[in-house]
């Protein structure tokens, strides 16, 4: 494994961020646990390098700030004395899109209905301690569309009115209003705006269980569409005012697409847009009843590869409950923050190494890789969620396997030597 500094492969995003902090570091070159070279920089060079990684951003080009930031000291590449931080996970935030259709008020394995089963599950995970620190808000489809859908013979769309269309027949014929007697909203912006909007728990679990609980299963439909497009717009929205959180999209439903868009690949590239922007939002889907090929479609355009199907469950109350653990787990499973740097000073994205200690082994450094599609099959190794503008540290999947088995390992962020590179 060859090591080197960060500095060239950086300095385009540096720049682009108005970091005045120069890449190259305090650190002399020396010898890393597996015995390669990682390379330090000339501090003599520059007066405003950094060795805790941090750069001053005074306007006098004063000298570089040697005080450190963190919990204390650590070794990087051999020979340098970086800042040591226990890594933070990064905050999680779920968006959940509930299914309030009538088709929920059907009898669900275990007792009860499918309804009393889901709201039974959402309210013990929002109270539950192992859910504290996790923001959580929701919004429930269909909503009432204020259309009166009552014409039921039609020539064109427009014989049907707004939003009860479109006229369905044989060219020539009368057909048939789509949307007759149908009144839920096909508008996004409907869903967007949350019956309660995301907050920590435990303090917002009292609002969500209320807002459920003030909630019957009565919609004549199931508008897939929509509810899904708002739901992944509320949580982008929500993403961007809150940099470095992980935000999800969660749609729970009992049924298939019945009214507004009800074709298929239309609701997964809904949920495709989200897993593939920036900001980033996945889509889980819970399935209580439905077609099992329809929500995997969804989940997996959604980045998430397959639904929670759990109506076959001989509980569906704790499958559920047991399906919002495990979306806990695989939504942030190894991302961790960036160290915040002191008043007065930015960050350096080229000092900055993730070092993990086994349980019962020696501390190692994971090297960095410039993007997930560079992550090796095998070894450590780690990348920036955007290396234009990062917000977050993402281990490579096989590092985080291997540190998640590891229950006695420990992750740390160093601060203030020059990054170690695959």
């Amino acid at each position: 494994m060859q090591y080197s500094t960060l500095s060239r492969r950086l300095r385009a995003s540096v720049l682009t961020l108005g970091l005045t902090t120069a890449l190259l570091g305090a650190c002399t070159p020396g010898t890393d646990p597996d015995g390669a070279t990682s390379q330090g920089g000339d501090n003599s060079s520059n007066s405003n390098s950094s060795s805790s990684g941090f750069g001053n951003n005074s306007a006098d080009g004063g000298g570089g700030q040697g005080a450190g930031f963190g919990t204390g000291g650590g070794n990087t590449g051999g020979g340098c004395a970086g800042v040591t931080n226990t890594a933070e996970k990064v905050p999680l935030d779920i968006f959940v899109m509930l299914d309030k259709s009538g088709s929920m008020t059907d009898p669900a394995a275990g007792g009860g209905s499918k309804w009393e089963a889901a709201v039974s599950a959402l309210t013990t995970f929002v109270n539950q301690p192992e859910s504290a620190g996790i923001g959580v808000g929701i919004q429930y489809f269909p909503q009432p569309s204020g259309n009166s859908c009552s014409v039921t013979m039609c020539m064109t769309d427009a014989d049907c009115g707004a939003g009860c269309g479109p006229c369905v027949g044989l060219a020539g014929f009368f057909g048939i209003c789509q949307g007759f007697a149908n009144n839920d909203s096909c508008e996004p912006a409907d869903y967007a705006a949350p019956a309660v909007e995301i907050g920590l728990l435990p303090g917002n679990a009292n609002a969500l269980v209320s807002s459920m609980n003030g909630e019957d299963p009565d919609g004549s439909g199931t508008p897939t569409h929509p509810a899904l497009d708002g739901a992944i717009d509320h949580a982008t929205e929500w993403a961007l005012s809150h940099p470095g959180h992980v935000v999800v999209a969660l749609l729970a439903t009992d049924g298939d697409p019945t009214s507004c868009e009800t074709d298929l690949s239309a609701i997964n590239s809904v949920a495709a847009s989200g897993a593939n922007a920036m900001p980033k939002i996945n889509t889980f889907v819970i399935g209580v009843g439905g077609s099992v090929n329809t929500l995997n479609g969804i989940a997996a355009a959604g980045g998430t590869t397959d639904a929670f199907m759990i109506d076959s469950e001989p509980d569906v109350q704790q499958a559920f409950l047991d399906a919002l653990a495990e979306i806990q787990g695989q939504a942030l499973p190894c991302s961790y923050l960036i160290p915040q740097p002191p008043p007065g000073e930015e960050i350096n994205f080229g000092k900055i190494n993730v070092s993990y200690t086994p349980g019962g082994g020696s501390e190692q450094l994971i090297p960095y890789v410039d993007s997930a599609a560079a992550c090796p099959a095998s070894g450590l190794a780690w990348y920036y969620d955007n290396p234009a503008m990062p917000t977050q540290i993402l281990l490579c999947p096989n590092t985080c396997s291997t540190i998640s088995q590891d229950p006695d390992g420990q992750v740390e962020i160093v601060v203030g030597c020059d990054t170690v590179v695959e």
